[in-house]
């Protein structure tokens, strides 16, 4: 996905996404943090980092002696960042592109469920280890396999009828298949380079309203199905997408995911 679209795409759907924030992105940012474990006074980059779920949580961490950077595209969630972290001085919020940022070296650089939206995937996650010092460390959170990846197709099938291009891809969800499992996360991470790989692997599910449903597919990267399309195409979108969920029997999401940490050699 081209960063600028996915900036504004993800800028569009502050709202919902701010819905979601207390039960599902935070609890996930906080749990990834759990995994990361910065220590007082690191440096971190939290890249592609949204409205803060895991930027919050890891500069209490590092503390007033630590230091935070927070790099996003969606000024909108970065305007809904800031509101949260107010007080915590070591956290500062910038709107610009993650594969341009040329801040550091860092300790610690994390990207949550963000490496999947890189145009090159392998590209992009050398560009952000190359911000860290030697010895310093990696880590990405992503859905798990057979976790939220089986809503998207719903959500592509359900927005091809009115946009035909999209047919091809259904069922198809990007660069996220090839890291979807505890195994292909480890590869990947060994293949950039990264030493001392580990890979845990967090559970968390969530009830599924449909109205909530729709609210997700509004506040997340499937709002991009319907970017630029009429208020009667978007009606028609949810329509079958909500009666897609039903079909497959989706009363939940399931949120499972993989969070794993890797080093630079020293």
């Amino acid at each position: 996905m081209n960063p600028e679209f996915a900036g504004g795409v993800f800028t569009a759907a502050g709202a919902q996404f701010a819905s979601w924030y207390a039960r599902l992105w935070r609890p996930l940012g906080e749990l990834t943090v759990a995994v990361t474990r910065p220590s007082p006074g690191d440096r971190v980059l939290d890249a592609c980092c949204g409205s803060g779920a895991s930027a919050v949580p890891a500069a209490i961490a590092v503390g007033p002696s630590g230091h935070v950077d927070a790099v996003d595209l969606a000024g909108g969630l970065l305007d809904q960042g800031r509101a949260t972290a107010a007080g915590l001085g070591q956290l500062v919020f910038t709107e610009h592109d993650v594969l341009t940022w040329d801040g550091g070296p860092y300790d610690l650089v994390q990207c949550v469920y963000g490496v999947f939206f890189f145009p090159d995937m392998d590209a992009g996650a050398r560009r952000l280890i190359g911000r860290l010092r030697p010895g310093g460390r990696f880590a990405v959170t992503t859905w798990r396999r057979d976790g939220m990846a089986r809503i998207v197709p719903i959500g592509q099938a359900a927005a091809a009828a009115e946009r035909p291009e999209l047919a091809g891809s259904v069922g198809r969800v990007g660069s996220q298949g090839r890291i979807d499992t505890p195994e292909k996360l480890t590869a990947w991470l060994t293949e950039l380079g990264l030493v001392d790989v580990e890979v845990e692997e967090i559970g968390f599910v969530q009830p599924l309203h449909p109205e909530d449903a729709w609210t997700l597919f509004l506040g997340a990267a499937m709002r991009a199905f319907v970017t630029g399309m009429d208020e009667a195409a978007v009606a028609r979108v949810k329509e079958r997408y909500l009666a897609g969920l039903a079909e497959a029997g989706l009363t939940s999401l399931d949120c499972g995911s993989l969070v794993a940490v890797g080093r630079v050699p020293a």
